[in-house]
């Protein structure tokens, strides 16, 4: 057959006329014809090439024996039904032309569907690569896959796999001490020895094998026989199926001797996915379910020994989980809540139970609903309450102050959560009133109460309910100190708030959906409290009957607390509940308080993101002609714009922009009546027991929204309190924030040349006082000063600027004074007080030794001081974690100042060490990210990310490790901070955050991928079914993306879920679709 003859080149002529309507021209294709009569001949040839084949009239045997069922000639029948109605459709209309070249084009607009299916080819691409299947249908990330990647299923009799299992190992073991000189005493030759031995006869061999084939283990009293043969043996190695035997006996001999050993436990049940899994580690989980049978059946067995371990119960509700949910929804869901109800019973006073209970019923997208899980949270509060109220008569009899603790600080993160649940569900008004009801019930209670033991519990909570109803002024609101003060006192009935004009009474016109979230939004920034039937209008009550809060909606929601440690606890989870970043004295980042999920959806991150590029850089520049990829620039100028999860102290919240850590920077307050709340629970509270850090973080809100206001407010504090050098302190750290200098010098001046006239018990704060003045002096580049101020606590000498500087034997004197001082107190193991001293002495004399001796002699009084800690094995606590923060603030301070003897390596391990005992502090993370982006070195970062994220994730470094990549360089890299997100909300820590899916849709729409946001916001409210925010979102952002049905599906799905809805839907904006299903019950 002749070769096709290749078509001229083209011409002006062969250009279509512009009368005719256009048809593509391709005058480079071969001609089609030629091509097409070749192939069929070629195909003919095969074709009888097969029908010569002997093999085409053989039939295998299993095309020689059909199937007789039923089933099999049901699919024969439908698949024939298929072909018959599939013969009369007709082909699809074919446009087709032939050029003046004489090429014949095809256009087909059908396409192949079978892509979809299978997986097409990909142009440009080798036709041995396709799609992944499975990649495809997830509608993450499409991964391309070769034929040679796609492996054959290991059946359990194929020879590979076989092989694996009873092969054996080779055992390479390291050179002896008397081997590594074999060679020293030979020349030329190495002698090698016999080492045969008589063989042993076949029946001494099995009675000395001391194996008995009845027992997996054999006869535990048989004396092991050690011979050569054995050695050999071992040196061999042993084959999987003898690492699985040996393993189950180890640990079978180890349980039976410590059936209390509940990790150990754990371990067994683990290691039973590696003894089913086998060698074939690919293969899919077909045996699944009666695995997790042989481990439910070890579960059993293990709480017989140990009914009340926390981790085995959690461990336990898990597997059986993945069993009960192969059975029907009801029966499964049923069987399930069962299981968890005795759990609940062993441990009530389990916070990791009763955690993972309520995320149970919260997340669980189909069955949930908002009256559902508020009754969880009650049922919960009432268990607990019982234990409680038992331990709380029992208190006068025996000493059980540990567990009416630990009891009573779970409730308080029970109510936490429900109030938390209650906001962000849309039920503002019901979650403030739950708040101001336990507040007034457990801190505000009248004397007469408290001091009668004949009242019981049900009586409070009548007399209470009595008090809720008159509507008097409550906790947080503008009269409800003098409202406390005369209920405390028992001065007779409080008046009733008089009527309040209701200044939002005109509505914005609703013509859309969008417009009806605009509103939503609106009215949830002007309506917090609840409202007073007395106060207002009838019309709006019935509108929306919520805006009321009776006594029943807060009666379950009651307990009572005999704690310091929980009525602390309560009071700054006031301050969690508005989104301040307050967290209680004495807590570090190690505890469920900094890493919690659902306790820090309010963070405000601000500065998360980089600017917008309006121009994307080349991705490869030319050097001298040598294409290269262009050097990234970093976007961070400093790094304190990270979540807050460190200890907040005065720097931290008087930092000025810019030069330290600022907590309230990334987590402010936007509502007003939000503010005014905070402002007056504030005042209540230190009304009610004056509290010194409960007064500074007053300050720190005040100043924050008013410098104004906030300098009032330090005057009055020092009015009632004027020898509290933490207030003075405070006081000059609030004018340093604002930029004022010279004021805070003379507040610190005043406060020094007094103090000592003040009483015995307010002197002891005076280290704060240098250690604050002094770093203050030195920060802004006059070291002279710092010096004068620290020896001049050391001499006991009052200091003044015009003072001379210090000479050589002051300075000695004071170092001796300084090293005396931290050797002292870093002994004592006292009250919080004495350990916030011991933390300034050492910081005094670490700037000390800076400024005379440098970073090094500084250094060391660092390191002698978390000696101390670690002597006393509290390298991990509060305490430490101050200390670690005190210090890498001097070495990065050392680095901006470009000291004498900066080394990056200095602060990289100083940063290291300390994130290996607070991985979740973000002021190390940050400064360890910022360190390691100036020396152009970046896979230390990413190394420690990815260990602290396979070990605990939590939702802290998820955002930092997120916020890292972000501003690593700019540009940043799109796909790997997608990758990062993902990771996130597939986390079962994190899937239920309502921060990270706000973060991972807005990272899609920035990136202009309105399809994956899409995607997102569905998974987003499966997730979190409660969350009014992400329904809101999706109308709002994604309107032109999701379709009129959608919009109005997505609002029928708020109704069905009980999504609180302030403002009624007009029926012409949801159409006549409500009975329409749900696409995300898909």
């Amino acid at each position: 057959m002749d070769k096709p003859t290749i078509p001229p080149p083209p011409r002006i002529s062969s250009a279509p006329s512009l009368n005719t309507p256009p048809v593509p021209t391709f005058s480079s294709a071969p001609d089609l014809s030629e091509l097409t009569s070749t192939h069929h001949e070629q195909h003919k040839r095969k074709k009888h090439k097969r029908d010569r084949s002997p093999r085409r009239h053989s039939r295998s045997p299993k095309r020689r024996y059909r199937s007789r069922s039923p089933r099999h000639r049901r699919r024969s029948r439908e698949r024939h039904y298929h072909r018959r109605r599939r013969s009369p459709t007709p082909p699809p209309p074919i446009h087709s032309g032939q050029l003046e070249t004489g090429c014949t084009f095809v256009i087909d607009k059908r396409g192949d569907l079978d892509n979809l299916k299978y997986g097409g080819l990909i142009i440009g691409l080798p036709t041995s690569q396709k799609i992944d299947i499975a990649s495809a249908k997830s509608g993450k990330v499409l991964k391309i896959i070769s034929a040679s990647s796609r492996k054959k299923p290991i059946r359990y009799m194929d020879a590979g796999l076989t092989w694996q299992q009873s092969g054996k190992r080779i055992r390479i073991k390291p050179a002896r001490e008397e081997d590594k000189d074999a060679f020293s005493d030979v020349h030329g030759f190495v002698g090698l020895e016999s080492d045969r031995k008589k063989p042993k006869d076949e029946n001494e061999q099995a009675i000395s094998s001391g194996v008995d084939y009845r027992s997996i283990e054999g006869p535990k009293t048989t004396h092991e026989v050690q011979s050569d043969d054995e050695e050999s043996s071992d040196q061999e190695g042993e084959s999987f199926d003898e690492y699985i035997r040996r393993r189950t006996i180890e640990q079978n001999r180890h349980l039976d001797e410590n059936p209390n050993d509940v990790d150990a436990w754990l371990a067994f049940i683990e290691f039973q996915d590696e003894a089913s899994q086998g060698v074939n580690t690919v293969g899919a989980k077909a045996n699944k379910t009666s695995l997790n049978e042989v481990k439910m059946s070890i579960f059993e067995k293990a709480m017989q020994h140990n009914p009340m371990d926390e981790k085995l119960l959690l461990s336990y509700l898990s597997c059986g989980e993945q069993i009960w949910e192969l059975t029907k929804a009801l029966r499964s869901t049923l069987t399930l809540l069962r299981e968890w109800d005795k759990a609940l019973k062993k441990r009530p006073e389990s916070i990791r139970l009763w955690a993972d209970y309520i995320n149970l019923r919260q997340t669980n997208f189909s069955s949930f609903s908002f009256t559902e899980c508020v009754k969880v949270f009650e049922d919960c509060i009432l268990t607990l309450n019982k234990v409680a109220r038992r331990l709380q008569r029992q208190r006068k009899h025996e000493d059980n102050y540990d567990e009416r603790e630990n009891i009573e600080s779970v409730m308080v993160y029970v109510f936490l959560r429900g109030c938390l649940f209650m906001k962000q569900a849309g039920y503002h008004e019901r979650a403030f009133g739950c708040l101001q009801a336990i507040v007034e019930f457990t801190l505000f209670q009248p004397r007469s109460l408290r001091s009668s033991e004949d009242t019981s519990f049900g009586d409070l909570i009548e007399e209470f309910c009595e008090f809720w109803d008159t509507e008097v002024a409550r906790f947080g609101e503008e009269d409800g100190t003098i409202i406390t003060a005369q209920r405390m006192a028992n001065q007779g009935e409080p008046d009733v708030p008089r009527a309040q004009e209701d200044e939002n009474k005109e509505d914005m016109d609703v013509f859309s959906l969008q417009d009806w979230v605009r509103l939503e939004e609106s009215k949830e920034l002007q309506s917090r409290l609840p409202s007073r039937i007395a106060t207002i209008d009838p019309s709006i009550v019935d509108e929306d009957p919520y805006v009321v809060t009776l006594s029943d909606d807060i009666r379950d929601f009651l307990f009572d607390l005999t704690t310091h440690e929980a009525r602390q606890a309560l009071i700054y989870s006031i301050f969690v509940f508005l989104g301040l970043p307050f967290p209680p004295p004495g807590v570090g980042t190690n505890t469920h308080f900094c890493t919690d999920t659902f306790t820090h959806n309010e963070m405000k991150l601000d500065r998360f993101w980089p600017p917008l590029i309006e121009k994307r850089p080349l991705l490869i520049t030319y050097v001298d002609g040598i294409p290269m990829e262009p050097e990234h620039a970093t976007v961070d100028r400093h790094p304190f714009d990270y979540p807050v999860s460190y200890p907040v102290g005065v720097s931290e919240l008087f930092a000025r922009h810019g030069h330290w850590f600022a907590c309230l920077e990334n987590c402010h307050l936007d509502c007003e009546a939000d503010i005014n709340f905070a402002r007056n629970a504030f005042g209540q509270l230190n009304a009610l027991q004056w509290n010194d850090h409960l007064a500074i973080c007053h300050l720190s809100l005040e100043s924050s929204i008013s410098n104004k206001s906030a300098k009032k407010l330090a005057k009055d504090m020092l009015k009632d309190r004027s020898s509290n050098l933490i207030l003075w302190n405070g006081y000059a750290q609030m004018e340093k924030s604002h930029g004022r200098l010279k004021e805070a010098r003379r507040v610190y001046q005043t406060a020094l040349a007094s103090y000592r006239q003040f009483p015995e018990s307010d002197q002891q704060s005076a280290p704060l006082l240098y250690s604050a003045f002094a770093q203050l002096e030195w920060e802004e580049k006059r070291p002279e000063e710092a010096l004068k101020i620290l020896v001049s606590m050391a001499t006991e000498e009052p200091y003044t600027e015009t003072n001379p500087a210090p000479t050589n034997a002051q300075i000695l004197k004071a170092h001796n004074y300084y090293m005396q001082k931290t050797a002292q107190v870093n002994l004592l193991v006292g009250s919080e007080n004495e350990t916030a001293i011991a933390h300034h002495y050492n910081v005094c004399y670490a700037l000390l030794q800076y400024m005379t001796r440098g970073i090094e002699a500084a250094s060391e009084v660092y390191e002698r001081g978390l000696e101390y800690i670690k002597e006393r094995q509290a390298e991990r606590g509060f305490d430490s974690e101050v200390l670690w923060v005190a210090y890498a603030r001097l070495l990065y301070q050392h680095a901006v100042a470009g000291g004498v003897g900066y080394k990056p390596s200095q602060m990289r391990v100083l940063l290291e060490r300390a994130l290996a005992l607070f991985p979740n502090n973000t002021i190390f993370i940050s400064l360890h990210v910022w360190n390691e982006t100036r020396t152009k070195i970046y896979n230390r970062v990413r190394k420690f990310f990815t260990q602290a994220l396979d070990s605990e994730p939590n939702i802290m470094l998820w955002l930092s490790a997120i916020r890292s990549e972000l501003h690593r360089h700019h540009p940043y890299d799109i796909n790997l901070v997608r990758s990062l997100f993902e990771s996130a909300v597939d986390n079962a820590g994190t899937r239920a955050s309502i921060l990270v899916w706000k973060l991972y849709i807005e990272h899609e729409i920035r990136c202009k991928n309105m399809d994956r946001a899409k995607s997102l916001y569905y998974r987003a409210i499966r997730a979190c079914p409660w969350s009014k925010e992400l329904y809101l979102l999706g109308i709002r952002v994604l309107s032109r993306q999701l379709s009129e049905k959608e919009l109005h599906e997505m609002v029928s799905l708020m109704m069905e879920k009980e999504i609180r809805m302030r403002s009624p839907i007009d029926n012409a904006l949801l159409g006549d679709e409500d009975d329409e299903s749900r696409m995300i019950e898909g």
